[in-house]
């Protein structure tokens, strides 16, 4: 197996994590900020060489009831001009909460604020660690906490 790289997409910053080789836990790597490092792809495509990386798990940003808002349009749409770019498969992960999660993880380990660039790498990790976590599932067994809806 190969790595995967998770990815938190947000317009400001794109948070980044990077599973292990045997898919089993995923690491965040930090931020990338367009503004201050330049275009994403570059960055992208340096990852992927550096890695090894031979798929994208992009975080899906659903409502709360599920939907696909303007949001998740704009995070398909990225994602499209990510496999393009690259050729790798785009996953996409439901990371509905997984920003406020990173943040409370944060929280827990004793600051009160953490910067945005730590909770958005967070956020990718956990994201990606959800898919990782999936692959590794027997087949018909639901997650932790779900119930099969067959």
């Amino acid at each position: 197996m190969s790595p995967l790289l998770g990815i938190d997409y947000g317009p400001a910053r794109i948070g980044l994590a990077l599973s292990d080789p045997t898919d089993t836990i995923a690491t965040a790597l930090g931020t990338h900020r367009a503004a201050a490092q330049g275009p994403f792809l570059n960055h992208l495509r340096d990852l992927v060489q550096r890695h090894g990386v031979t798929g994208l798990v992009l975080g899906l940003p659903l409502t709360t009831n599920g939907e696909e808002g303007d949001m998740a349009r704009q995070v398909r749409a990225f994602g499209d001009r990510l496999a393009a770019e690259t050729g790798l498969p785009v996953i996409y992960v439901d990371e509905r909460f997984s920003s406020r999660e990173a943040s409370a993880l944060l929280h827990l380990g004793g600051r009160r604020r953490q910067p945005k660039e730590r909770i958005d790498a967070l956020a990718a990790a956990l994201i990606l660690q959800q898919h990782l976590d999936r692959l590794r599932r027997p087949p018909g067994e639901p997650p932790a906490g779900e119930e099969d809806s067959s």
